[in-house]
């Protein structure tokens, strides 16, 4: 669909409400099968919508462009957001910024309703984009001509209905450079053009060296990307989808002797779409103790471009061990990775949010993905990642230590202990549901209760 002017009215948890004119539109291939809950793209505007309008929503970053996500096949509402929190607080930039470094979505959890019909939860967020990853502007000269610097591309695209032949679309703003090797223009979207694209293209036509790939990639970034699919069994952005490809300026020299210039034209890794994270799938057909087991040992041995040039590299292989090393202490421990799934867990269901989003869709003939009861599903997850976890502990070589196999057993007993108390509660016709009850007669504990 095309833009249609709207307004959007935000209410913060203190009541406040901000009101500023916006243009939505449907966004996402798999989206647009769940149109009972659909996804948006959001860009603020003046009040004649002619111009674009920055506003910092819910103390994020300033920008005018919004995704409103409605995650409707990932069954807990969550996986995105907890993988972008892994990414965000254990990969950061190769370089300084406005902000932090920081290399991913940042986003916050709201209710969302379009014309007064409610929708349930979604999950808004920030965009990659050319001002986080502070990549230069088009520079425009008095001839009227322009030099285009920062570039962004974003792997896989609906632009081009043909992909099995090389070409631009249209307005040049999608390119298939290979055989079903397609591309978005995301910066400058406006200058579609050879210029903008020549970097892209002779990387992915001329950089198949591993000589080539340590010139113009960075390899912690490379190792840190490869990392988070491993560890979080992201199958959905293994080969060419859901990544960006940023260069700060491309008319730098790569040769210039002074490093700092250089790295300007090196290419940067960022993710994007990680809803199939934590053993979920791309429909949402995995849920309730059945997850994706995609073996650590073929993501490690198959990478996509650049990464298969640098995975047999003895310094790369140095690198993604050291920070597999690094984050199994930080940001991939169990720990933390627990922690953040059950923060959003604790918010959806001492909210009421899980309830009056369930409530609803259970009420509705055409449903996207949702499981009753919460607690029990971040239990399963939980368990999953445990054994992911130590799965990549085998593979680096790391020995089980007595503390870590200690830590594993108290977390397992502590989370049993709350799942056995919220969940296995059934209605009468033997259907576990959510332990937020209505009035009625339930299953509890293999006891027949009555809830007035």
């Amino acid at each position: 669909m095309d833009y249609a002017n709207g307004t959007m009215q935000l209410t913060d948890i203190d009541g406040g409400v901000l009101e500023l004119p916006a243009k939505f539109k449907t966004r996402g291939a798999t989206a647009s099968h769940y149109m009972m809950k659909p996804s948006l793209n959001m860009k603020l505007r003046t009040q004649d919508y002619s111009e674009e309008l920055d506003s910092a929503l819910l103390g994020m970053r300033s920008c005018s462009s919004w995704i409103l996500d409605a995650m409707a096949i990932d069954h807990i509402c969550m996986r995105n957001r907890v993988a972008f929190d892994i990414w965000n607080e254990f990969s950061r930039l190769p370089y300084e910024t406005q902000f932090d470094g920081r290399n991913g979505t940042e986003g916050r959890f709201l209710e969302l309703y379009i014309n007064d019909k409610y929708y349930g939860i979604y999950h808004l967020m920030d965009r990659i984009n050319r001002k986080l990853l502070d990549l230069k502007k088009v520079q425009e000269k008095e001839d009227g001509s322009v030099v285009i610097r920062g570039a962004l591309y974003k792997s896989g695209t609906n632009d081009i209905a043909n992909q099995n032949e090389p070409g631009y679309n249209e307005d040049s703003t999608a390119c298939v450079i290979a055989w079903h090797d397609a591309w978005e223009l995301t910066y400058p979207d406006e200058y579609g053009c050879f210029q903008a694209w020549e970097p892209l293209r002779d990387a992915i036509l001329s950089g198949k060296s591993k000589d080539y790939v340590k010139k113009y990639f960075y390899l912690e970034n490379l190792a840190d990307y490869h990392l988070l699919i491993m560890a979080l069994c992201i199958a959905d952005n293994w080969g060419n989808k859901n990544k960006f490809f940023s260069v700060r300026n491309i008319t730098k020299n790569i040769d210039d002797p002074d490093p700092t210039e250089a790295s300007r034209r090196r290419f940067v890794m960022t993710p994007w779409d990680l809803d199939t994270s934590l053993g979920g799938s791309y429909d949402g057909s995995y849920y309730d103790g059945n997850y994706t087991v995609w073996p650590i040992t073929d993501v490690a041995k198959n990478p996509p471009y650049p990464i298969s040039y640098v995975n047999d590299d003895a310094e790369y292989k140095t690198i993604l061990k050291q920070r597999w090393i690094e984050g199994r202490q930080g940001a991939f421990s169990i720990n933390s990775v627990f922690g953040k799934l059950e923060k959003y867990r604790d918010l959806f269901i001492k909210s009421g949010a899980w309830k009056r989003m369930t409530d609803y869709f259970e009420g509705q003939k055409s449903k996207p993905k949702y499981i009753l009861d919460l607690t029990h599903e971040i239990f399963l997850i939980e368990q999953w990642y445990v054994n992911r976890f130590l799965e990549m502990d085998d593979y680096f070589g790391i020995p089980r230590s007595p503390e870590l196999i200690d830590n594993i057993e108290s977390i397992q007993s502590n989370q049993q202990s709350i799942d056995n108390s919220q969940s296995f509660i059934y209605d009468i016709y033997g259907r576990r549901v959510s332990p937020q009850l209505k009035k009625g007669i339930y299953i509890i504990n293999d006891r027949k209760v009555a809830v007035r």
